[in-house]
């Protein structure tokens, strides 16, 4: 659904213009679940514990934005952890046990953004891949069935109704290249002179 509604609000933008309003749109909308997640935890207090809720925002920018931009939101789901688990009463027997504590919330939101950067790379490289295997497919399947050749010239027409040779038609809808040459057969025809003509036999005595 988010995705269906990122693309119709930038589809008549260029493709710069679309890169930067989808960003835009999904940071707008990760902050307010982080706040939202924050103002939660502080209201129910640090006795119950809500911190993989964080991952959410930070999973969404990763997926939809990208790694840099997922590792600062990790930042900022990791401060609002800390800020929401300070101000709620929750009293530490020392100050590195709270900074310890965030320094895990924060490796761990790092984490979730760099798997769901990756895996979104993953996919858009194996759609990439199918899209240049179905081009290939495609290319290779335009000389298959019937086509409309000349009986006496052996021209093909094309599907523009046009009339090419044959290695001009062939040559543009695949990898075939050709190399010309001479059969045994035409070369007896076109070159019989060459071919045909009986052998010198050795000269006759007395002829000079």
């Amino acid at each position: 659904m988010l995705s269906v509604f990122a693309r119709a609000v930038a589809d008549s933008q260029s493709p710069k213009r679309h890169s930067h309003y989808r960003a835009v749109f999904f940071w707008a909308l990760a902050l307010i679940i982080l706040g939202s997640i924050g103002w939660f935890d502080y209201a129910t207090g640090y006795d119950l514990h809500v911190f993989a809720f964080y991952f959410v925002p930070v999973w969404l920018i990763g997926w939809y934005v990208g790694l840099r931009s997922g590792m600062y939101m990790a930042l900022l789901a990791a401060g609002t952890w800390f800020t929401a688990d300070y101000t709620s009463g929750h009293v530490y027997y020392s100050p590195g046990i709270a900074g310890w504590n965030a320094l895990m919330e924060f490796a761990a939101c790092i984490v979730v953004a760099g798997i769901a950067s990756i895996v979104q790379t993953q996919l858009r490289a194996q759609e990439k891949l199918d899209a240049e295997l179905f081009q290939m497919l495609a290319q290779i399947k335009r000389l298959e069935g019937l086509l409309p050749i000349c009986a006496a010239c052996k021209q093909i027409r094309n599907e523009r109704g046009e009339w090419e040779l044959m290695e001009k038609y062939i040559t543009s809808h695949s990898e075939a290249q050709f190399s010309h040459s001479v059969c045994p057969d035409c070369a007896r025809k076109l070159y019989p002179q060459y071919l045909d003509a009986p052998k010198e036999s050795a000269l006759e005595p007395g002829k000079t």
